[in-house]
């Protein structure tokens, strides 16, 4: 007897026998099926990946802060500095994250999963004005950025004591650490500070352009921890750098981090006291008069030492 296409013939101990295989179509439909589970679920999966990371994300942003707080118990309630030099055989560079390091307990505390390209610190070594290495048992790579308003660089304000706990009337809202990027100012005055760059939840990464109505097609979250230690996400919206208006084109140039990136804009939403910018600097020391919702901020690096602005 003749055999159809997809059949094989063989004998086992002497019988013939015929088993059928797949066609070419049941294959192919078997193959669509697949590929439409796959569609379904992959937004699942993702959605799955970023909570896992973002849970992470938090939890070092817990732990770093539970690690500052020791090093305020340990140094008269003081917080530690952004940066300043270290004199010896060879003069190097101390920063913040070193300051805690004995506190933490591997230098994977201060990244986020989230974030793959942290800021590269050993950059520093060619920042203008510190041109100087960073010491031993500093960390190389870092995600988590302090409210600098609380550490004073010493660069910059040589004769700014350092800020006491005692100064922050609201710890709960005061911003603490949070995951964004180090920036840098121009050569003439060399400010570190750092730009908020909610890494979790996106649609899809932002293009180095973003024009203004396109903002609504990524979405972000930026995780914080406050002074008294606790830590949650916040929804953040980007900051579109290129506007139209008529026959005149406006860029909003990105600034750069010390190591040569150029994140976007995102601005803070939800938080009555940093809703709107970019960062969380700055201490909450009073309710507005004319708007009690809001926060006046203040901070060591204003024009007056410790001003309010909104």
């Amino acid at each position: 007897m003749p055999l159809r296409i997809g059949e094989w013939a063989f004998v086992y101990w002497g019988l013939p026998m015929r088993i059928r295989a797949f066609t070419l179509i049941e294959l192919l439909i078997v193959i669509a099926i697949i590929a439409v589970l796959v569609a379904l679920l992959m937004p699942a999966f993702v959605s799955a990946r970023h909570q896992s990371r973002a849970r992470v994300c938090v939890a070092n942003l817990r732990q770093l802060a539970s690690a500052t707080l020791m090093y305020l118990n340990d140094h008269d309630e003081q917080f530690p500095l952004a940066f300043y030099r270290v004199a010896g055989e060879t003069v190097c560079l101390r920063s913040v994250w070193g300051m805690v390091s004995p506190y933490v307990k591997h230098d994977a505390l201060y990244l986020c999963p989230a974030n793959l390209q942290p800021t590269d610190l050993t950059a520093l070594r060619d920042a203008d004005p510190i041109i100087t290495p960073l010491c031993g048992g500093e960390p190389h790579t870092a995600a988590l950025m302090p409210n600098w308003c609380l550490m004073v660089n010493r660069f910059t304000y040589p004769d700014v004591p350092p800020v006491a706990l005692a100064e922050i009337p609201y710890p709960t809202e005061t911003g603490f650490w949070f995951d964004g990027n180090l920036l840098s100012a121009d050569g003439a005055r060399f400010e570190p500070y750092s730009l908020i760059t909610p890494v979790h939840g996106h649609r899809s990464q932002a293009p180095p352009r973003v024009y203004v109505g396109q903002e609504n097609l990524y979405q972000g979250r930026v995780q914080v921890a406050f002074v008294d230690g606790h830590a949650k996400g916040y929804p953040a919206r980007l900051k579109p750098d290129f506007y139209r208006r008529g026959d005149v084109y406006t860029v909003v140039a990105r600034r750069i981090t010390i190591d040569g990136q150029q994140p976007p804009y995102w601005e803070i939403q939800g938080h009555r006291v940093y809703g709107g910018r970019w960062s969380f600097f700055g201490w909450p020391s009073r309710p507005h008069p004319d708007e009690p919702e809001r926060m006046l901020l203040r901070c060591y690096a204003r024009t007056n030492y410790c001003e309010e602005w909104r």
